[in-house]
Parts: structure tokens; C-alpha cells; sequence
């Protein structure tokens, strides 16, 4: 992963998590559904990608998924918002931009 991509991946999930605090502080049982789902489903895909070697990435695995959800499983916003906070964790901290 280059530090690039660190940089964006770290932009997409601090946005991520700051809409799901949002939703949360409204209602922590509000559930994440419709176009959210593949759009999240994208998000945490090229992360868990980047980060495969990561054991708490790895075993988030398929459970946030549009798979998952069209069988039926509810996917709560303060759930989802965990996940995001430790794959924000998970990620290398970038080297300051010079300049």
C-alpha cells in the first residue's frame, strides 16, 4: 500500500466514521441499508484488501457484506462504525507530506 493510498484510504474511512457518529448520536439502532450497503460494502472491501495480514481485519471477513445483508441480517450503524474505527486503527499512519 503506498502512502498515497494510505492517505486515501484513511480520508474514506475518517469521512465513514464521521456519518456514522452522526447516524449513532440520532440512533443507535439505525440500521445501514440500500445504496449505503455497496458503497460500504466497496470501502472496507479495499481495506480489508490492503490490510489482509491484519488478524481483526481478517476476521471482520465477510460479515459486513451485501451478501450478508440480502440474507437478511440487520447491519446496525454503531456496528459498522466499530469496524471503522479499528480498521482506522489498522492502518500504517502515513509519513507527514512535505512541503
Amino acid at each position: 500500500m503506498t502512502e498515497g493510498d494510505i492517505r486515501k484510504a484513511r480520508k474514506m474511512l475518517s469521512n465513514l466514521q464521521k456519518s456514522l457518529r452522526e447516524i449513532v448520536k440520532r440512533d443507535p439502532e439505525q440500521e445501514v441499508r440500500g445504496v449505503a450497503v455497496p458503497v460500504l460494502d466497496a470501502a472496507l472491501g479495499m481495506v480489508r484488501e490492503a490490510l489482509g495480514d491484519n488478524p481483526v481485519v481478517n476476521a471482520v471477513g465477510g460479515v459486513i457484506s451485501v451478501e450478508t445483508i440480502e440474507a437478511g441480517e440487520p447491519l446496525r450503524a454503531s456496528d459498522v462504525l466499530l469496524v471503522v474505527d479499528m480498521f482506522l486503527g489498522a492502518l500504517p499512519t502515513p509519513a507527514p507530506a512535505l512541503g
